[in-house]
């Protein structure tokens, strides 16, 4: 036989080798880089900070405003008693002249 014939397997295997171990370095290379952003978001949601906020329309028994402390982020709905019953609250990123942030009653 023919000296091209002779080699024409052994080029192939190799090829599909090659092809096989490109395509396994990529798919590790994916996996990766998603365990990377996956740790990155982990990471970010640890460095939320504890940010203080006024519950609006609302006050103490002794007439000053209610603060609430909390580290979820603007946009969270949360439940605070107002004279004995549940209110809603939205947490706001709107900072006040007193340096705590806006929540405001739903």
């Amino acid at each position: 036989m023919s000296l091209v014939t002779d080699a024409l397997p052994g080029a192939l295997s190799t090829l599909a080798a090659t092809g096989v171990i490109t395509l396994a370095t990529a798919a590790c290379t994916r996996l990766r880089a998603r365990r990377a952003s996956a740790a990155t978001t982990a990471a970010t949601e640890a460095q939320r900070q504890l940010r203080r906020y006024t519950l609006l329309r609302t006050t103490g028994p002794d007439g000053t405003p209610v603060y609430y402390a909390s580290t979820r982020p603007p946009g969270t709905v949360v439940t605070h008693p107002v004279d004995g019953h549940p209110q809603p609250f939205e947490l706001t990123d709107i900072p006040l002249g007193d340096g705590t942030y806006a929540a405001e009653p739903l």
